[in-house]
């Protein structure tokens, strides 16, 4: 299922090393690996450790960028793909307890950002 490892050690090495929160992780991530050009902030649209949010701010800000290729429901129907995803990957990691978690992020920060971005990059990629 996921397909970036070398994107993945990235994120954790930024969480790991920079004492980063996951979003910004995430943030720097996107600019790191071509998704969106270093004069775009996103950090400004995201309240504390939020991966979600960043994570959405990523994909808007992407197909935002890529005018007149995608129409504007484009990035609701990545969003729910990934939060899908997510939600598959989440139900199959033995360390998640309970139920199944419905497609959401709640509970998703600094420990998921690494998984996260690799759907971001898996997302685009269906795109291009």
């Amino acid at each position: 299922m996921l397909q970036f490892p070398n994107a993945r050690l990235y994120i954790y090495n930024l969480l790991a090393d920079k004492s980063m929160t996951g979003a910004e992780a995430i943030a720097r991530g996107a600019h790191e690996f071509g998704v969106l050009d270093r004069d775009v902030n996103i950090l400004s649209e995201i309240k504390d450790c939020d991966c979600c949010s960043a994570a959405h701010c990523v994909l808007r800000s992407y197909f935002q960028s890529k005018k007149g290729e995608f129409d504007d429901s484009t990035v609701d129907k990545v969003w729910d793909s990934l939060l899908v995803r997510l939600s598959l990957y989440r139900a199959r990691d033995e360390r998640v307890e309970g139920p199944a978690p419905l497609p959401n992020c709640e509970n998703a920060c600094s420990n998921l950002a690494p998984i996260i971005f690799d759907l971001i990059l898996q997302e685009i990629r269906r795109y291009e």
